[in-house]
C-alpha cells in the first residue's frame, strides 16, 4: 500500500506540472469560475461563452443596476491565478438603429472596480499563499426608455494555464424585451399528518412574458404524490425518470398553472417524511438547474418517546415483584397530550403485570409540554416457573401490552411486556442500537448494553456475538467483551446482535436463566444505484487483519458512457477502465460527470476503498442520469504474495439486489492484473445486463495494465 501512494504521488506531480513559457515564468494550471450576483449574496454559474440575461424591465428608465462578478480559481493546488490583463467589455457589435455606436449617455453597460485586481489562490490554499481565493467587480446596466436590446461581451483573461482554449473566458450580458420568471414556494409542510391529506402547490409566472415549463422531477417518501395537469405522478413511479412535457407546458404572465397542481401525502407511519419536486423552465434563474420544492410532513406536532421502548423484566423470582420505570416524553414540536393507560392481556398468563400510576399523580393522563416527562411504573409478579420450548431451548414468555392512548399520529401506542418466572434470581441482559434496526451499508452501529440489569450487585461481564454476512469481515470493536462496543456494516443483509451477562451470582446463559438478549438489524442500500465488491483469497490466513500489504487488493470500477481508453480487452472498441474524469475508481472516487448544481446528486461515489483484503468496496449513484448505460468491473490491482482471489459482486437498484455474482461458486479464478467486465447498468430502466464473451464465459482479460497506471501498479503481471 505505500509502495502504491508513493507511487500514486510520483503520477498526480507528473500530471500536474506544466511546460515553461517566455522568459522563463513557469505555466501553471489555473482555472477560472466566473459567478454573477442575482440577488445579494446569491450567485450563479455562467459557463464559457454564456448568456447572462437581463431583464431591463427591473430596472427603473434613467437608474442603473450593478451586477457583480465573482472569480475564483478552481485550478490545481497553488496555482495562483493572475490577471496580467484587466478584464474589458467588448462591445463590438453594439449599433444603435441610427448608426451611431453610442447611446445618448454612452453605452448601457460599464465596467467598474476591474483596473486593479489581484492575484486569486485556488480555493483552501489563500491563506498558505498570502493571496484572496475569490475577486469580485461590478458590470453596470443603465436603463434607457426604449425597447431594444442591448449586449456586451466580458472578457476575463487568464495567462497561467496550459490549456490556450481557455486563456479567454467570455460572458455575454444581453438583454430581453421580457423575461419569464417561475414562482413556487420554496418548502411546502403539510403539517402534523395521520390520515390521506391533499394540499395545492401555488406555481405561477411572475414575469413578463410567456412561461415555458419544460419537465419535472420527483423523488422521497413512496408515500407521496404529485397531481398535475389531471394526472397523478406517485414517487414510488417517478423514482430516476423525468416527466418531459412536449409541447411545454405555457403559464402566461401573471398567471398560475391551469389546472392547478397539488401534493397528496397518505402516511403510514408517524416518522417525518420528505419529497422533492425540481421543476424545469426558461425561467432566466432557476431554468438550467431547476427549481427545487421541497415537500414535508409529520416534521411537526406532538410526538410520543419511551425508554426503555420495550418493558423486558427476564427472569424473576417466583411470587416476588419487581418493578420497572418508563419515562414518557413529549419528543414533538407540539403538546403531547396522554389521554389514557391501560393494560391489555395477552396470549398468555399476563394477569401477573401491573400498572402503577403513583409517579404520575395517581391519574392514567397526563398533558406534556415539548421535552416534559411523566414517569409510569410498571411491575410484574410472576405466579409459577416458565416452561422451556424444546424447540428452541428458549423460555414460553409472560407477555402483555400497555396500551396509550395520546393525541399523536397513531392515536395509540403499544408497548410490548415480558417476563417469565424462575426458582433463581437471572440477570437481564438489554441491547440498544443506536442507529436503530434498518440502515444503509457504511453505517457504524453503537451497540448499547450498559442498561442490562443484574439479579443482585452489579453487572461484571459482557459477552457479544453477531451473525453476519460471511463478506463483513469485521469484528466488534473494541471487543465483544466491552459493554457498549461498535460495529461496521459495509454488505447489505441481516445482522443478528446477542448479548449475555453476569453478575456476583449467575450468568444469562445458565442453564437455570434462559435469558440470553438477540436484536437483528437489516441493512439495505438507499441509492438509487449500489453495487459493493467482496473478494475471498485463500492464500490470506487472516482476511480481517489490516495494514500495509496485509491482504490481496482488488477495485471496482465504474464508469460513463463517455469513459474510452486504449482497446485492451481486444474486442475492437475503446475500453473504459482507467479513464479520467469517466472512471470511478480508488483513484478518482468522487468525479464531476454531470450537473453543475450541487443538489443534483447525479454524480457517483467510491465511499470505501480496501487494499488490504476481502473487501468491501462500496459505490453508490444517488440520482442516475437518463438514457445513460453504466459499465461495472472489477480490477485486481495487486495480490501482495498471497496469489488468486474470488470476487463477489452485488448491484442493488432502489434497495433491490438485482444482480449476484460469486466466482467462487463457479470456480473462477482471478489473478494479478486481471480485468472482469461484469455489467452494464441502463437507466432509468434500472436494467442490469450480466457481460459476457460472445462463447458465453466471463469476459476477464489477464495482464490488464493501463499505460497511464502502468508506473503505479503492483510491479509485474505475472
Amino acid at each position: 500500500m505505500y509502495a502504491r501512494i508513493l507511487l500514486l504521488a510520483v503520477l498526480m506531480a507528473a500530471l500536474s506540472c506544466g511546460g515553461a513559457g517566455g522568459e522563463g515564468r513557469v505555466v501553471g494550471n489555473s482555472k477560472i469560475e466566473v459567478s454573477v450576483e442575482v440577488a445579494p449574496g446569491q450567485f450563479q454559474g455562467v459557463q464559457q461563452g454564456g448568456i447572462f440575461p437581463i431583464d431591463p424591465g427591473s430596472v427603473l428608465v434613467g437608474k442603473t443596476r450593478d451586477f457583480r462578478v465573482r472569480v475564483t480559481n478552481r485550478g490545481e493546488h497553488q496555482q495562483r491565478l493572475c490577471f496580467t490583463s484587466k478584464p474589458e467589455l467588448d462591445l463590438t457589435g453594439y449599433e444603435m438603429p441610427d448608426g451611431e455606436k453610442n447611446d445618448p449617455d454612452g453605452p448601457a453597460f460599464k465596467l467598474v472596480g476591474a483596473d486593479n485586481l489581484s492575484c486569486v489562490a485556488p480555493t483552501g490554499d489563500g491563506e498558505k499563499m498570502g493571496l484572496p481565493e475569490e475577486v469580485i467587480f461590478t458590470v453596470r446596466f443603465k436603463r434607457y426608455d426604449d425597447a431594444l436590446e442591448r449586449n456586451a461581451r466580458l472578457l476575463i483573461y487568464n495567462d497561467n494555464t496550459v490549456d490556450p482554449s481557455t486563456r479567454t473566458y467570455r460572458i455575454t450580458f444581453k438583454t430581453a424585451a421580457c423575461t419569464p420568471s417561475l414562482d413556487a414556494p420554496d418548502t411546502v409542510d403539510l403539517g402534523a399528518v395521520n390520515k390521506p391529506t391533499e394540499e395545492s402547490l401555488d406555481i405561477l409566472n411572475a414575469g413578463s412574458c410567456a412561461l415555458e415549463i419544460y419537465k419535472f422531477t420527483f423523488d422521497g417518501d413512496p408515500n407521496f404524490v404529485l397531481i398535475a395537469n389531471g394526472k397523478e405522478y406517485p414517487v414510488e413511479q417517478m423514482h430516476g425518470l423525468e416527466q418531459v412535457f412536449d409541447p411545454p407546458l405555457v403559464v402566461q404572465p401573471s398567471s398560475s398553472i391551469d389546472p392547478p397542481w397539488s401534493i397528496r401525502y397518505s402516511p403510514t407511519t408517524d416518522d417525518p417524511a420528505e419529497a422533492r419536486l425540481v421543476i424545469y423552465s426558461n425561467d432566466a434563474t432557476t431554468g438550467q438547474n431547476g427549481k427545487l420544492v421541497k415537500i414535508i410532513a409529520n416534521t411537526s406536532g406532538p410526538r410520543i418517546c419511551l425508554e426503555p421502548p420495550t418493558v423486558e423484566f427476564g427472569g424473576k423470582l417466583i411470587n416476588k415483584t419487581a418493578c420497572v420505570d418508563v419515562k414518557i416524553t413529549s419528543c414533538g414540536t407540539g403538546p403531547l397530550e396522554v389521554k389514557d393507560i391501560t393494560l391489555r392481556n395477552g396470549a398468555t398468563d399476563s394477569n401477573e403485570f401491573k400498572l402503577d400510576f403513583s409517579k404520575m399523580g395517581g391519574q392514567a393522563s397526563a398533558t406534556l409540554n415539548v421535552n416534559e416527562s411523566a414517569t409510569l411504573v410498571v411491575c410484574y409478579t410472576p405466579t409459577d416457573k416458565n416452561p422451556v420450548d424444546p424447540g428452541t431451548n428458549k423460555v414460553i414468555l409472560d407477555q402483555n401490552e400497555i396500551e396509550i392512548t395520546s393525541n399523536t399520529f397513531k392515536g395509540t401506542l403499544s408497548v410490548s411486556t415480558t417476563g417469565f418466572g424462575v426458582e433463581v434470581e437471572c440477570p437481564v441482559p438489554v441491547i440498544m442500537v443506536q442507529e436503530g434496526e434498518e440502515v444503509p451499508p457504511q453505517t457504524v452501529l453503537h451497540l448499547y448494553g450498559d442498561q442490562s440489569l443484574p439479579s443482585t450487585g452489579n453487572i461484571t461481564s459482557y459477552s457479544w456475538s453477531v451473525k453476519q454476512p460471511a463478506e463483513n469481515k469485521f469484528n466488534l470493536v473494541p471487543s465483544a467483551t466491552f459493554p457498549n462496543p461498535t460495529h461496521e456494516v459495509n454488505v447489505g443483509g441481516e445482522y443478528e446482535y446477542c448479548l449475555d451477562v453476569c453478575d456476583s451470582a449467575r450468568c444469562s446463559n445458565d442453564a437455570e436463566c434462559h435469558t440470553t438478549a438477540c436484536k437483528k438489524v437489516v441493512v439495505i442500500p438507499t441509492q438509487a444505484i449500489h453495487c459493493e465488491l467482496t473478494w475471498d483469497t485463500p492464500g490470506d490466513m487472516d482476511q480481517t487483519d489490516e495494514g500495509p500489504d496485509a491482504g490481496s487488493d482488488m477495485d471496482l470500477h465504474f464508469t460513463h458512457p463517455f469513459a474510452t481508453g486504449p482497446d485492451l480487452d481486444g474486442d475492437g472498441a475503446p475500453d473504459p477502465w482507467f479513464n479520467l474524469p469517466y472512471d470511478v475508481f480508488w483513484f478518482n472516487p468522487t468525479p464531476e460527470w454531470e450537473s453543475m448544481n450541487p443538489n443534483a446528486k447525479d454524480d457517483p461515489r467510491l465511499d470505501r476503498d480496501d487494499t488490504d483484503g476481502a473487501g468491501p468496496e462500496n459505490l453508490n449513484l444517488d440520482a442516475p442520469v437518463n438514457n445513460r448505460e453504466y459499465r461495472v468491473g472489477v480490477h485486481y490491482w495487486d495480490d501482495h504474495g498471497y496469489g488468486f482471489s474470488y470476487p463477489h459482486v452485488r448491484c442493488y437498484i432502489w434497495g433491490q439486489l438485482v444482480f449476484d455474482r460469486d466466482l467462487k461458486l463457479l470456480d473462477q479464478k482471478m489473478f494479478k492484473c486481471d480485468m472482469w467486465e461484469f455489467a452494464v447498468i441502463k437507466w432509468p430502466s434500472g436494467a442490469v445486463t450480466e457481460v459476457k464473451n460472445p462463447d458465453g464465459s466471463l469476459k476477464i482479460t489477464h495482464k490488464y495494465q493501463n499505460p497511464g497506471f502502468v508506473q503505479i501498479g503492483g510491479g509485474t503481471c505475472d
